[in-house]
């Protein structure tokens, strides 16, 4: 069931009332493998995430919930930023970037019995695509013909694409490999269509600081290059099957 953004501003100001003292929270979706409740530690950038503030001594919670309440919650005022966003997100919810995180490729998934061969996107104008509503896609990409489909999350769409309803769908390679792979409906009857339309990057956005808060955009750059100095950022990458870029 979705919530409108006002009635989930108010349960998340329930929620934080009688939940887990921290220094600062922040708000992802289930991503993986780079952010997932299912995951050791909430996956890579989650790990890396709260890595980086215990290095400067703070303790960052992060709450996992739909993309589109994600959005949401950053004008809740109770959340100082989110994971992981695509720069257009970044610039769109008005937020301080951090520097990248990874790169990701974004492409489309077939199906293997079905596969779409194409050069350019126009040769896909007609088909339906499944995109999930509210995420930041390029425009160049998502205005380039075809017919945008809307869904909750990804595994909507991968879903709705085994059961012939998409002809593709728009998601970054990792994820959808990942998502394919865990699901055993789903395995072995999809796969990536060559090429990446996009190599984007994966960043954590923070809202703009409040008088006499911290800047946790800063303070975070200062825990991923303490993390980088020690060598622990390549040792959670390396645990996650990350390979760095």
């Amino acid at each position: 069931m979705r919530l409108p953004p006002a009635l989930w501003a108010l349960l998340s100001c329930l929620l934080l009332s009688c939940g887990v003292r921290a220094d600062l929270r922040l708000a992802t979706l289930e991503y993986p493998p780079y952010c997932s409740q299912s995951l050791p530690h909430g996956g890579s950038i989650v790990e890396l995430t709260t890595r980086a503030f215990a290095t400067q001594g703070y303790k960052v919670l992060v709450d996992f919930m739909p993309w589109a309440r994600v959005r949401a919650a950053l004008h809740s005022g109770h959340y100082q930023g989110a994971l992981a966003l695509w720069p257009r997100e970044v610039v769109e919810e008005k937020l301080h970037a951090s520097r990248p995180l990874f790169y990701s490729e974004l492409g489309f998934f077939v199906r293997k019995d079905t596969p779409i061969d194409f050069k350019d996107l126009a040769e896909l104008k007609g088909r339906k695509v499944g995109v999930v509503r509210g995420y930041g896609y390029p425009t160049s990409v998502l205005h380039s013909g075809f017919s945008a489909e809307e869904a909750v999350d990804d595994i909507s769409n991968l879903r709705k694409l085994d059961a012939r309803r998409f002809d593709l769908v728009l998601l970054e390679r990792a994820v959808g490999q990942y998502l394919i792979a865990t699901d055993k409906h789903l395995r072995g009857k999809l796969q990536w269509q060559p090429p990446a339309l996009e190599r984007i990057p994966l960043l954590a956005g923070f809202t703009e600081p409040r008088a006499g808060q911290p800047d946790w955009a800063q303070i975070y750059e200062r825990g991923l290059r303490d993390l980088l100095a020690s060598g622990e950022y390549s040792r959670i990458l390396e645990r996650h099957n990350v390979a760095p870029n």
